[in-house]
């Protein structure tokens, strides 16, 4: 068994780390912020956004603003303190609308793709992570077995074509060059649903339950977010890896492709710099099964040339529980302070 699959047998087996990262963080919660009516002369303001994406990014309930890019995005600001920094809440449909018609629009997770470098500026890779896979109910295997290949993974494409399967996917949002390009062919034979939810993982696993879809393209962590608290479900999915999919992908920081946005990436570059090989990654870390963390070490090895500074947990400063307390509560952030929002 080569190593890629060896990791997909441990996923497929059970993900149940994904409660850990709050653990860690600042144990009193975040800081009480006070907020003048302004904060000096006029900066150039990026436009933030918090999408409800569990555990990449999640916008309600008690972990809000505590997803692994949520952390991320708090320290490229308090690294920009040359701007002023607010936070809009949306899907990914109104992100890629925002920043291909804004000059000031970024956000810290996106995968880079041709379509996309279009209209984003892109910043150097923040972190290495596994690939979209395929999630199908565990009481089904046996129905796709002809499809299921002997290293484990699920030849999608087949069971599209095959047998007319259905693939549900999240309006607007890149899975992978390969699996963008698996699920534009499955378009073309009516394969696919497309949600606009704001809550697309259990969306897809709802459709998934009522057998309209047969394979929900989702994250591992998202299936393992998704399970904590929920026993009773534990066993009612399997995760499979996609044939042809990569062992690893790289998560971006994009921006508006303008000069303001061209701006913000080469400061922000300076940031990653210091920051992935450590807290960048710690923040990914804390959501991957423990089993599997040697694994993750060695894609950032391959991807990046250098070694993981291993961090038992990622951290916040008090500045960043500022920022975070500041621009969740409708506010923003400009010269280390937090100011009522214009």
């Amino acid at each position: 068994m080569n190593l890629g699959m060896s990791v997909w047998a441990i996923l497929s087996a059970g993900l149940k780390r994904a409660s850990r990262p709050l653990m860690h963080l600042m144990a009193g919660g975040m800081l009480l912020v006070s907020i003048p009516q302004h904060a000096g002369a006029e900066s150039a303001t990026v436009e933030w956004y918090l999408i409800d994406l569990p555990p990449i990014q999640i916008a309600s309930g008690d972990q809000r603003g505590r997803g692994y890019t949520d952390l991320i995005r708090w320290r490229l600001i308090a690294g920009l303190p040359e701007y002023r920094h607010v936070l809009r809440v949306g899907n990914v449909q109104r992100i890629l609308s925002d920043i291909q018609t804004k000059p000031n629009v970024c956000n810290p997770a996106f995968l880079r793709t041709p379509e996309r470098e279009q209209f984003m500026h892109f910043a150097d890779p923040l972190h290495v992570q596994f690939p979209n896979g395929a999630v199908i109910l565990a009481e089904r295997r046996s129905e796709y077995a002809k499809f299921i290949k002997p290293d484990g993974t699920l030849a999608a494409d087949e069971l599209v074509d095959t047998v007319g399967g259905m693939i549900v996917v999240q309006s607007g949002r890149s899975y992978g060059v390969m699996l963008d390009r698996l699920i534009s062919d499955a378009v073309d034979r009516n394969g696919v649903i497309v949600l606009n939810s704001n809550r697309p993982v259990e969306a897809k696993l709802g459709l998934l339950q009522r057998r309209r879809a047969d394979v929900a393209l989702l994250y591992p962590y998202e299936l393992a977010q998704y399970l904590v608290g929920r026993a009773a479900e534990a066993t009612r999915y399997a995760f499979l890896p996609v044939e042809g999919n990569h062992t690893y992908t790289l998560n971006h920081l994009a921006c508006s492709a303008s000069p303001f946005g061209a701006e913000v990436i080469a400061k922000a570059n300076r940031i990653i710099a210091a920051e992935r090989d450590g807290h960048f990654s710690a923040a990914y870390r804390a959501w991957v099964p423990e089993s599997i963390l040697p694994v993750h070490a060695v894609h950032h090895r391959s991807a990046f040339g250098t070694d993981l500074i291993v961090q038992a947990a990622p951290t916040m400063t008090d500045e960043e529980a500022s920022i975070a307390e500041c621009l969740i509560g409708g506010h923003a952030w400009t010269a280390g302070r937090c100011e009522q929002a214009r």
